[in-house]
């Protein structure tokens, strides 16, 4: 079996490969492919699907490295490239992220067959998950569920442009740049915040960022 473990910290790849030695359903002698950044992730995937190289079973590392070249910025475009070239490869995410907003994200636009925070799991924990991915089963671990049925308890995040405009909020932009980045008009910005601003029962504007931090939506 060909494992794929995208992650930047050696530590916790050499984790991994230690508790997957003790798994019944990965079989003797599993092949490991290492990658630590998202550039070297595009670059291995491509060379093992040129050759023909087929991965099982990929445990992909949320906050990695960057290739900007390339635009896959973290562990999640990682997924969905890799999803394209071997759409057959079971998927694991592990994030250390915990803001739901982001999970959330992660959950509709990358669908891994496996999500947990690296705070979830030990090592039966990750061998009950990997024997559930390669049977063809999902997983979402308890927090994770609860900070998605989160989300889905306020309606104004449930769609993909308030998140944006609260990300481009948080990181200090000014309307006319949020509709510029989003190719929307400036009204349809004011519109879309008085709709974040109700939903977080807010009535002054500059408590929006305050409100939606401390409920982990940013």
């Amino acid at each position: 079996m060909n494992i794929f473990i995208a992650e930047d910290h050696q530590l916790m790849i050499d984790a991994y490969k230690t508790i997957l030695s003790f798994s019944d359903v990965i079989g003797a002698n599993p092949v490991f492919i290492e990658v630590k950044s998202c550039e070297e992730a595009h670059i291995r995937i491509t060379e093992l699907t040129q050759q023909n190289v087929r991965i099982d079973l990929a445990i992909l590392d949320y906050s990695m490295p960057a290739f900007n070249e390339k635009k896959i910025t973290n562990g999640g475009d990682v997924c969905q490239y890799l999803r394209q070239l071997q759409p057959e490869c079971k998927t694991l995410m592990v994030t250390s992220i915990i803001q739901n907003v982001i999970l959330f994200d992660v959950l509709l636009t990358i669908k891994p067959d496996a999500i947990v925070t690296k705070h979830d799991i030990d090592g039966d924990k990750l061998l009950e998950i990997i024997t559930l991915v390669l049977s063809g089963k999902n997983y979402k671990s308890d927090f994770i569920n609860e900070q998605i049925n989160e989300i889905w308890t306020c309606e104004a995040f449930v769609s993909d442009l308030n998140r944006r405009i609260l990300h481009f909020l948080a990181l200090g932009y000014k309307l006319k740049q949020i509709a510029e980045e989003l190719s929307v008009s400036e009204i349809t910005i004011k519109k879309r915040i008085s709709k974040i601003k109700q939903s977080l029962d807010l009535k002054d504007d500059t408590a929006i960022l305050k409100e939606a931090k401390l409920r982990g939506y940013i």
